[in-house]
């Protein structure tokens, strides 16, 4: 899913078989409360009582399923999330994590 953030467009992809593999091999891959998968990170978006964290694992793991090499994507989340407001970014991974379990056109 292409999605413009932070002045450019960025490949987000948490379906890509690597983060997948990552995510059900991961023992807690979205630590919080509900619980640590990615429902329980999609129910805390959903409620507005994500963490910084929440917002910076979803976004990273989303660019390196887009293809972002992965110390690209840790730059990229230091320079534009870290000691920013977090709304933006927060707005991003909620949709990068609707992604994950509805289509495109519907997570949209």
């Amino acid at each position: 899913m292409n999605i413009t953030w932070t002045g450019g467009t960025h490949n987000f992809d948490l379906r890509a078989p690597r983060i997948r593999w990552l995510l059900a091999e991961a023992q807690h891959p979205f630590p919080g409360q509900f619980g640590s998968t990615p429902a329980a990170a999609m129910k805390r978006f959903d409620e507005s009582v994500f963490s910084p964290d929440d917002v910076e694992r979803v976004l990273r793991l989303g660019l390196i399923g887009g293809g972002m090499p992965s110390a690209e994507a840790d730059d990229l989340i230091a320079e534009h999330v870290h000691g920013h407001a977090l709304g933006p970014s927060a707005n991003t991974a909620f949709a990068v994590l609707s992604t994950y379990f509805f289509d495109d056109e519907e997570a949209a």
